[in-house]
């Protein structure tokens, strides 16, 4: 997979154009914190026939440069860079967590054709994990939070899963990233820290594109009542809750979530009533 550099900075992504139809969207995923391309594993597949795929491991993360601080119009510029590196002119922004939280931002400041926001970031907030994190010296936090051991397993899975979701489901994803999150330096975990406060509503009341909610029931990273504040924000909006599905819907839901997307893209409904 290519690199592209802004400013400095070497941002690793994926193209997949081969068999795409010139005349459809290109589809552009974002993943979440501190997620990778590979997030996408179950969804890019289901797209890579008729359209252009384009995956992008944000600044900070997988095999992308890692600075020691971002912010969101860095990511802003990233996009901005890929888009024209690319020749991206019409474009479906699909992003996971804080990958939606960035698509928001994008389309209040650029166009494109339409969002899909899937488990959004309506707003961010420190907690105590977030303050040993900032303040205590990696060796004491990232081998007891960052490293495969039965109590991040256990973690994770209560964090990241819904409940109902099968134990193969979660062993998939733990062997999909366990090296890599072991890998990343502090620095990475640190990002959205310093990004405490931000809430999405003043840039999302300026969204007019078509836009797909999409959340998991059992999500309680960025639970349904996020979805829902960002729906009344989001003038032309549709919000889907899926049931048994978690924050890792990518990993557990994927068949749905690639048949919600296809319909959206091809002109089902939007809007649907506000609750």
């Amino acid at each position: 997979m290519p690199f592209l550099t802004v400013d400095g900075i070497k941002l690793h992504f994926y193209d997949a154009r081969e068999t795409a139809d010139e005349n459809l969207p290109a589809l552009l995923f974002l993943h979440g914190s501190p997620g990778q391309i590979s997030n996408w594993k179950h969804i890019l597949p289901c797209f890579e026939r008729n359209y252009r795929v384009v995956a992008v491991d944000l600044r900070g993360y997988g095999k992308s440069d890692k600075p020691l601080r971002v912010t969101l119009e860095d990511y802003i510029k990233d996009i901005d860079a890929i888009r024209s590196g690319l020749g991206l002119e019409n474009v479906v922004l699909i992003g996971h967590s804080f990958g939606a939280m960035i698509a928001i931002e994008y389309a209040a400041r650029r166009h494109v054709n339409r969002i899909v926001l899937i488990g959004p970031v309506a707003y961010l907030k420190t907690d105590a994990i977030d303050k040993i994190i900032m303040y205590l010296p990696p060796a004491i936090w990232k081998p007891i939070l960052f490293k495969s051991n039965p109590l991040t397993r256990r973690m994770y899975k209560k964090m990241f899963f819904s409940p109902a979701t099968p134990d193969e489901v979660f062993l998939e994803f733990m062997k999909d990233n366990k090296d890599y999150i072991e890998s990343l330096p502090p620095q990475s975990f640190r990002y959205l820290i310093y990004m405490a406060g931000y809430s999405a509503k003043p840039s999302a009341e300026k969204v007019k594109v078509p836009t797909l909610i999409i959340v998991g029931e059992d999500d309680v990273v960025t639970p349904p009542e996020h979805a829902k504040l960002i729906h009344e924000w989001v003038e032309n909006s549709k919000l889907v809750i899926i049931p048994k599905a978690g924050h890792l819907i990518l990993y557990e839901k994927p068949e749905e979530i690639c048949r919600l997307i296809k319909d959206f893209i091809k002109g089902a409904e939007h809007g649907g009533e506000r609750k």
